[in-house]
């Protein structure tokens, strides 16, 4: 039986009192028009951007889209359609939504399993980090087994986000932190289709990622370093939950702060 425990202390969660964490540029439904937020540009939407094709995992020419693509090439992304089945997906996502949330910005809640980190700082806590939900324990070892560029993964956070419409919910464009986390980014998809898309920092070219239920999703190279990625408003139809993975970066590897790495490496491996 699948079970899983508590992340960091809940704020709130998907079912109780609407609560808003946007700050800066974040917004939500529950923000919008509000003195904060009338300054802020449009919610991003793009609707030209040139399509992933998931079966030869390229942004190029191939003959499975007839839409233009990309002039850019997307590397570094791997998509793996149906890495866990319909089942496993099912009793993913009762454990899931059965654990307690945290508000989350734009639009989002969370469950966070992993180091906290001021990233501003550059300073960490392990907090109540005690391991790795054991719920999530046949991923972490499939991924490893059967994704030659994950053999040597680590993950050491897991990072679970729940998107819903009626909250408005996504995030803008970014890149993920690299002072704490490492070269690999690992997300699988639940509970509804979705899209993820890649902004290019050197043409701005977009590229529209398809993200299935059930699907695998693997960032490393171009797309970890130079593609910032993002979920748009409008490509999130229906509940959706991201399930992160990600693993520590070479300073805690193998530079200045590898005792703190070693330490957190240690605990990531219970399960708990």
């Amino acid at each position: 039986m699948l079970t899983q425990s508590s992340p960091h202390p809940p704020e709130g969660g998907p079912t109780s009192a609407p609560s808003c964490s946007c700050k800066g540029v974040r917004v939500c439904v529950l923000c919008e028009g509000t003195p904060r937020t009338a300054s802020l540009p449009p919610i991003l939407h793009i609707s030209d951007a040139r399509r992933y094709c998931v079966l030869c995992n390229t942004s190029l020419t191939c003959p499975h889209d007839g839409t233009p693509s990309s002039t850019a090439e997307l590397s570094g992304v791997q998509v793996v359609r149906g890495f866990i089945t319909p089942q496993e997906e099912k009793d993913l996502i009762r454990v899931i939504k059965g654990g307690e949330w945290a508000p989350s910005q734009s639009g989002r809640v969370k469950q966070d399993f992993g180091p906290r980190a001021n990233y501003k700082r550059k300073k960490l806590k392990l907090g109540s980090f005690a391991g790795l939900p054991a719920s999530t324990s046949f991923l972490r070892e499939r991924l490893v087994s059967t994704i030659p560029i994950l053999a040597t993964f680590q993950p050491v956070e897991q990072c679970n986000l729940l998107y819903h419409p009626e909250r408005g919910s996504h995030i803008d464009f970014h890149f993920d932190d690299s002072w704490l986390w490492g070269e690999r980014l690992v997300i699988i998809n639940l509970a509804s289709d979705s899209e993820m898309l890649f902004r290019d920092t050197q043409s701005e070219c977009c590229v529209a990622v398809p993200l299935e239920r059930r699907s695998l999703l693997v960032m490393t190279g171009d797309a970890r370093w130079r593609w910032q990625h993002a979920i748009q408003r409008q490509d999130v139809k229906s509940e959706r939950i991201s399930v992160t993975f990600r693993e520590l970066s070479e300073l805690f590897l193998n530079g200045e702060r590898m005792e703190e790495g070693r330490g957190i490496l240690d605990i990531a491996k219970v399960c708990v």
